[in-house]
């Protein structure tokens, strides 16, 4: 499964309808740019006055950055006219739409395009050498120069930049760095753009709030050190902890400096840019592609339509996964549904992100939780292209557990090699950080011990940066600690068939890494009980399956013995505590009666004399 989602965004007239923009613009005499700064025809010298006007120069520059946008227009590949769908969010002049269609992909930029951007800043060039201060001249450079896919040119300029406020060098060098993918580099030049701008533009662009849902918003509200909870949200933001950096906050740095470099420019939509342009770029991002319709009815109306990718997704995490309170340690998953958001984005190295299909769990020990997790990612083909993602040097000194990477099966082709790892946050802290790289197509299964912690949020990664493609499992959960007389169990977890670890420490090897079974096969689970205190303390166990969306009233039925058919997937068996104090480790295997395709759950149940009974669950799907 694939977390995505196709946006679409439009221009509103004031009456809620297209922005029209009256004659269409194949009516309208082609004007080279050239031509606007020199006065005379296309391709003769430009003619500079004796002693340059700012003013003059910045008028003239303006004009060519409208008539580049009017001149785009021309040529933009068309779409089908007409009504379009209703839409999920209106800001201000525009409205936001979720289109649903995930396969598309953006069009080749028309030839024409590129040839007038390319003049365009051939002639922004010339007339900043007149005025080499002027911050706007200097944004439409780096903003076209982006656009263009011309990032060296643009990182040499930010780094000589001679802009009077110095700071929007540094935000300038930040955007410039985040669409080359060098992360840290992004991350260095906004820290010093923000130690050194004014502070109601600070104020601005470290605000998170205009990007959360109302739960999230209540949640900062209700933190009592805010600052260190809008930290920790933009930690969790981070689409993946294996990529150096986290590009969702220099993301969000490189849209207020998108915004920055478009104020009072024009714009495809063909609008004077404002506040409203500016909310949806810092929730959006800025277009990756255009199009205008066809005129219609035998007028010469149409609007203009940007695209995001499809592989845009919500980054921020839902409200529940931050936390349950102390009285509460089962996992919480976080899911990212489809569909519209407040924010999306999508890292610069990434053309989708799906959902790994795989195990989390927990074991309390003595100085910590042991974290075990295992998935199957998919099998990924190798390309012949060299790898275009982030390089760190601090990756090499994380610390890798042992893994035997597979030797390539003769004749066969090698498939492409991963990045995984398993990360546990804890208080906006990354405590857990265990990365390796294996070859795709097997098993990974990581391990690794955490430390106390009321709440925290466990990821299990798998990137392939030459596919731009990446898979994540997150879960919020509990680590508090536990006292050695408490009576709780673990986590139970899904076993290979007939396995038999001798204890938490084998278990990763026999974790099954999906959750799906076929209808008649057994299944084994693994589970530990703590704050038993003597073997003569009889404990029973029983274990049941029920369908994952049956009610309470439903169960209680059917455990009553009127509903029937429990009773076939049921065990049960009593024994004594352990041999010496400390955890009580359990295997145990349970039939299935070839149950339909669904969801269900397995549960155990623990009971010991003088305690309430304890349980835990296990969810699978029989395919």
């Amino acid at each position: 499964m694939l977390i995505s989602s196709a946006l679409t965004v439009a221009a509103l007239a004031l009456s809620g309808g297209d922005v029209l923009h009256g004659a269409a613009p194949d009516a309208d005499p082609y004007v080279p740019v050239g031509a606007i700064v020199s006065g005379t025809a296309p391709g003769a010298p430009i003619q500079r006055a004796s002693s340059p006007d700012s003013a003059d120069i910045r008028r003239r520059a303006r004009r060519l950055q409208s008539r580049f946008e009017s001149n785009r227009v021309r040529h933009l590949p068309r779409s089908l006219g007409g009504s379009r769908p209703q839409c999920d969010d209106i800001i201000g002049r525009m409205c936001i739409w979720d289109d649903g269609d995930n396969g598309w992909t953006p069009r080749d930029e028309p030839e024409e395009i590129v040839v007038l951007r390319t003049e365009l800043l051939a002639a922004l060039d010339s007339l900043a050498r007149e005025i080499p201060g002027d911050h706007w001249l200097f944004g439409q450079r780096i903003r076209y120069l982006v656009e263009a896919g011309r990032l060296g040119e643009a990182a040499s300029l930010a780094r000589w930049c001679g802009l009077p406020a110095r700071w929007r060098c540094d935000a300038y060098m930040g955007y410039v760095r985040h669409h080359q993918k060098n992360i840290r580099g992004a991350e260095q030049a906004f820290r010093r753009a923000l130690d050194a701008m004014p502070p109601h533009i600070f104020a601005d662009w470290t605000d998170p709030k205009p990007l959360l849902d109302r739960d999230l918003r209540r949640w900062l509200a209700d933190q009592a050190d805010s600052a260190a909870a809008m930290d920790r949200l933009w930690m969790l933001s981070d689409p993946l902890f294996l990529a150096p950096g986290n590009d969702r906050w220099t993301g969000h740095m490189s849209r207020w400096s998108y915004s920055m470099s478009s104020e009072e420019a024009r714009n495809p939509y063909q609008l004077i840019w404002g506040d409203d342009l500016t909310r949806v770029t810092v929730r959006y991002g800025w277009p990756v592609a255009w199009e205008r319709s066809w005129s219609t009815g035998g007028g010469r109306a149409f609007s203009v339509s940007g695209h995001d990718y499809p592989g845009e997704f919500r980054a921020f995490p839902p409200q529940q996964v931050l936390g349950w309170g102390r009285e509460r340690v089962e996992p919480v998953f976080w899911e990212i549904p489809d569909g519209h958001a407040r924010s999306k984005y999508v890292p610069p190295y990434l053309d989708s992100l799906g959902v790994l299909e795989g195990q989390i769990g927990r074991f309390w020990r003595r100085n910590g939780v042991l974290v075990v997790g295992v998935w199957e990612p998919p099998r990924v083909e190798p390309v012949d292209a060299a790898p275009d993602a982030p390089g760190d040097p601090a990756e090499i000194r994380n610390r890798i557990i042992a893994s035997e990477v597979r030797k390539p099966v003769p004749d066969v082709p090698a498939a492409a090699p991963l990045r995984v790892g398993l990360f546990v946050e804890q208080d906006g802290a990354l405590e857990v950080d265990v990365r390796t790289t294996v070859l795709s197509g097997g098993a990974v299964r990581l391990s690794a011990l955490a430390p106390w912690a009321n709440w925290g949020v466990v990821s299990l990664e798998a990137w392939s940066p030459e596919t731009r493609r990446a898979w994540r499992l997150r879960a919020g959960m509990g680590f508090r600690h536990i006292m050695p007389d408490l009576f709780t169990l673990s986590d139970l977890l899904l076993l290979e068939v007939g396995a038999e670890p001798a204890g938490p420490e084998e278990v990763a090897e026999v974790l099954r890494t999906a959750t799906g079974v076929a209808g008649d096969e057994p299944l084994t689970l693994a589970f530990e009980v703590y704050g038993l205190l003597s073997p003569s303390e009889l404990v029973d166990f029983r274990a049941w399956v029920e369908k994952s969306d049956e009610g309470f009233f439903t169960r209680a039925v059917r455990w009553l013995g009127f509903g029937g058919g429990k009773e076939q997937v049921m065990v049960g068996w009593e024994e004594g505590g352990p041999e010496r104090r400390g955890p009580l480790f359990r295997t145990f295997s349970i039939g299935l009666p070839d149950l339909e395709p669904g969801g269900y759950e397995v549960v155990i149940e623990v009971t010991a004399r003088g305690h309430s009974p304890l349980e835990a669950r296990r969810a699978f799907t029989v395919r």
